[in-house]
């Protein structure tokens, strides 16, 4: 089976209120068993979750990939549903420990492997690029809160201009119809939070392809900064809690306070921003029912928007200007964190560590705990 198995997704962020995580949700319903993998860089974590990965694919299973924002190569996270086990990082600065130690969460220690006096007659270069690492993060997220304050004022402009009594008639209309499309159930709604994008060291990048498989509806949410696409998702999440249907929510990878999708499986449809950077383009064979888009701006004043024309080409200009800030010095960041990685390689007892991993994977997805095995 191919990649068309997998899901991928982003449970971590770097947004305009630091380092987000949301690593809670990746064990999903089904989990029975979490592996919470500790270690330093380059330590082997990524890789065992990409080797797990592989095997449960080879078996024709569906896994769930959790992406790391800060290297988008490397991953942070895994499940596979259908055995009922996950894997997550539960490093700095997406720390997890267990909650119910050995009857359902566990931590694997990938420190056993490494050989502590390598690593200790290098340890002020380690400080060194530790502290190297934190500042760059440090002022990447300023230039995002930066970013945030700048962005609020193309929020205000806009509002200035916007006729929101029109729209939010439109907004009552459209989750009627939701409400009917959705017969009330007796229980309680099962809501997964995550990231189907993040700002990372290679820009803007999203998932929303390999999320919107098998869904046939879409409502693409277009609209300036400030026209409502964030309260009318904020809307719509909670008419389907409210109807008690399992939804997924896609916090904002700049500001999660806000929303960007919300995914509804029971009816097969999305509702999503498709302003850029949340742009993206479904496979061609993907059966599609129907698309529509909602777009808030038809909500403005015309005339009066254009008296702030200058204002907001400025501030437009001056919020890109803060994002490419923020990319540069994640990308320092990680730089500094390959450096590390390095360090840690070498230190590394591969045997251990080729040892703990076969343990791992055999134990996790022994052929007679596969299906049809």
């Amino acid at each position: 089976m191919g990649k068309e198995a997998s899901t991928s997704y982003f449970a971590g962020g770097n947004t305009a209120q630091g380092f987000i995580s949301l690593f809670r949700y990746i064990p999903g319903s089904e989990t029975k068993r979490l592996l919470i993998i500790k270690g330093g860089p380059g330590t082997g974590k990524s890789t065992l979750l990409k080797r797990l990965q592989a095997k449960a694919l080879a078996a024709g299973l569906k896994t769930e990939l959790f992406y790391c924002s800060s290297d988008p190569a490397s991953l942070d996270g895994l499940s596979v549903p259908a055995l009922g086990f996950a894997a997550v990082d539960g490093t700095a600065p997406h720390t997890m420990d267990p909650v119910l130690p050995g009857a359902y969460d566990e931590i694997v220690d990938f420190g056993q492997c490494w050989r502590k006096e390598k690593l200790q007659s290098k340890r002020h270069v380690i400080a060194e690029l530790a502290g190297r690492k934190s500042l760059c993060f440090s002022q990447a997220y300023q230039y995002l809160k930066e970013g945030a304050v700048v962005l609020d004022k193309l929020r205000w402009l806009t509002a200035r201009a916007m006729d929101y009594r029109a729209a939010n008639r439109m907004v009552r209309r459209l989750l009627g119809e939701l409400a009917d499309a959705l017969p009330q159930k007796e229980e309680e709604p099962k809501e997964r939070q995550l990231f189907a994008g993040a700002i990372t060291p290679k820009g803007f990048l999203n998932f929303y392809p390999s999320i919107f498989k098998g869904l046939e509806r879409f409502y693409y949410l277009t609209g300036e900064p400030g026209t409502g696409k964030s309260f009318l998702l904020g809307r719509i999440r909670q008419t389907v809690k409210d109807a008690g249907y399992q939804l997924y929510t896609f916090r904002c990878s700049f500001d999660p306070q806000r929303v960007d999708a919300v995914v509804i499986p029971a009816i097969k449809t999305a509702f999503v921003k498709m302003t850029y950077p949340h742009t993206f383009s479904l496979d061609p064979l993907q059966l599609v029912r129907e698309q529509s888009t909602i777009a808030l701006n038809r909500y403005i004043n015309t005339a009066l928007f254009k008296k702030y024309t200058a204002e907001r080409t400025e501030n437009t200009e001056r919020f890109w200007y803060l994002l490419g800030k923020a990319v540069e010095f994640l990308r320092h960041a990680k730089q500094a964190h390959e450096k590390l990685e390095e360090i840690y390689r070498e230190a590394m007892d591969y045997r251990c560590l080729e040892k703990l991993q076969g343990q791992l994977s055999e134990e996790l997805l022994a052929d007679n705990h596969l299906p049809g095995q």
